[in-house]
């Protein structure tokens, strides 16, 4: 569905209201601080901004088409006295 917004001025920038019920549909909420925007040639793309999880967050510059160098993992030592 496309739909035609009016640009107007908002100090010295400019500003597109998007309607209720467009945001609605895409998971923007009015309580909403922030969204995700994502601009190329010739489109801006407005997505609702998603918590990253801490998991993403440990693996996202992990290479996975690369072996793991478990040579290099501290596997330690015993632990604890002997009791022999």
């Amino acid at each position: 569905m496309v739909q035609v917004l009016k640009l107007g001025k908002w100090g010295n920038s400019n500003a597109i209201r998007l309607p209720k019920g467009m945001l609605e549909k895409v998971g923007i909420t009015p309580t909403d601080q922030e969204v995700s925007v994502d601009v190329t040639t010739d489109s801006i793309v407005i997505k609702p901004k998603k918590e990253e999880k801490m998991i993403d967050k440990l693996f996202e510059n992990y290479d996975s088409s690369k072996p793991y160098p478990f040579e290099v993992v501290d596997k330690g030592g015993a632990i604890g006295e002997e009791l022999y």
